[in-house]
């Protein structure tokens, strides 16, 4: 029996769903335990955070690549191949984090005089991300073994594990920051072994996992050797994939700039909602992600038509979702905003957010189901180029426009956003409907 005959949206969605829920609360936790000792820390860990989401971008979506390369082959029955497959990664995504961590572990300090970090938070910033920077060697590996997991259909494991590493961080920051059994405090030092601690137990357990249950044998002899061509089939996903999001981080940087040269007010609601709108896209994000590894497996069975179906269902259940967490929000956008302590001014500022973010979220969910799935198939490239022309050549020119010229103000920048997700929506969904991704099968 085929795997794919195995997995379920609903099955797949629900602890995919919790995994990116438990990371987003832990982080809001980590964030206020570290302001309970001191808000100067909250800046200093900030400087570190930003370097470390940069490389775990990179990470996510390299391995990406291999857990579709991964769900062909097992679309494939090639099992073999599959193997490899994550051989490869493995040993790939480990050199590169060990690069990353020995990169920052001697530059620590010039990327923060980079990031212009003042010099009254450079030490406890540095201590951090010093610190910080030998998480990458386990992140890199625990990103290839929770992607292959879930293509085996252990996406519930996968969540019990993060539940673990978020626990023991917690744990962990607790002693760190308010001492235990006579401990001193640590401050951010300690905030960033224990988050490593949390990685590495994580990083175990994943490998238990993989072995025991899922019954994936790991050789020592095969992780000592890269193969080149299995290597190009998962860079031709993972590539794309991590520059598409790379585009997307950096329009929102630029974006980010727009609204800084409105006035602090601006630039508080910006840094806010954008909180916000990350809670309500979990849904579509997590609901695109279990399809993404469904349609990895029917393409390499070759069976088209299911995939091609299978994603317009996902699609409309991913779209219903999206708007059923946004219009809660739009309705609970008074109680939102006093709950976030903020100032009539800002509240004037965020209130027309709410009303267009039913259409954005919308259309963003309707985008990346599309992206999402056209990964899957192997045809990456494509979202790739169309997220450079309308990231690049409608969201911001039009957020500009709108925003400064026409002094519409934040509201200006993030219809620029709705025009984006929704035209590239619409052209990755008539890539789609083309059936040209067919052609793009990996193995």
């Amino acid at each position: 029996m085929s795997h794919a005959q195995n997995l379920s949206l609903k099955k797949l969605t629900i602890p995919i769903f919790l995994d990116m829920f438990l990371h987003f609360i832990t982080l809001i936790i980590n964030t206020y335990m570290v302001t309970l000792v001191s808000v100067h820390l909250v800046g200093a860990m900030g400087a570190g955070n930003q370097v470390m989401d940069l490389f775990m971008t990179i990470f996510n979506f390299l391995s990406v690549g291999c857990s579709v390369v991964v769900a062909q082959a097992l679309g494939a029955r090639n099992k073999n191949l599959a193997l490899r497959v994550v051989h490869a990664s493995l040993t790939f995504n480990a050199i590169f984090g060990f690069i990353m961590a020995i990169f920052i572990y001697f530059y620590g300090h010039f990327i923060l005089e980079i990031l212009r970090v003042p010099s009254a938070l450079m030490k406890e910033s540095y201590d951090y991300l010093h610190m910080l920077g030998f998480a990458l060697f386990f992140d890199g590996v625990g990103m290839v073994l929770a992607a292959v997991l879930r293509v085996y259909n252990f996406a519930a494991a996968v969540m019990f594990v993060s539940l673990l590493m978020n626990f023991i961080t917690l744990l962990g920051n607790s002693i760190a920051l308010f001492g235990w059994a006579g401990l001193p405090n640590y401050g951010l030092y300690g905030v960033a072994v224990s988050t490593m601690t949390g990685r590495f137990v994580g990083v175990i357990v994943l490998f238990f996992i993989l072995i025991r249950v899922a019954k994936v044998r790991i050789y020592l002899k095969m992780l000592f050797t890269l193969p080149f061509k299995i290597l190009r089939k998962i860079l031709s996903v993972g590539l794309p994939s991590a520059g598409e999001n790379l585009l997307w981080m950096a329009q929102y940087m630029v974006a980010f700039g727009f609204v800084a040269s409105m006035g602090e007010a601006s630039l508080n609601v910006q840094t806010v909602y954008f909180q916000i709108t990350l809670l309500i896209l979990m849904c579509g994000a997590s609901i695109s992600v279990a399809n993404e590894v469904i349609v990895g497996h029917l393409v390499g069975a070759m069976r088209f038509d299911e995939a091609y179906s299978r994603t317009f269902r996902a699609l409309k259940l991913g779209v219903l979702a999206s708007l059923c967490v946004v219009l809660v929000a739009y309705f609970c956008k008074f109680k939102i905003m006093d709950a976030l302590n903020l100032t009539p001014a800002l509240k004037e500022i965020m209130l027309p957010l709410f009303t267009l973010s039913i259409v954005l979220e919308a259309g963003r969910t309707f985008n990346i189901v599309i992206v999402n799935a056209l990964r899957a198939s192997g045809d990456a490239k494509f979202p790739l180029m169309t997220g450079f022309a309308f990231m690049w050549g409608l969201s911001l020119p039009l957020g500009y426009f709108l925003g400064i010229t026409c002094e519409m103000g934040i509201l200006g920048v993030w219809i620029g956003f709705t025009a984006d997700e929704w035209v590239r929506g619409l052209v990755n969904t008539w890539r789609w409907k083309s059936r040209k991704w067919q052609e793009k099968r990996l193995v």
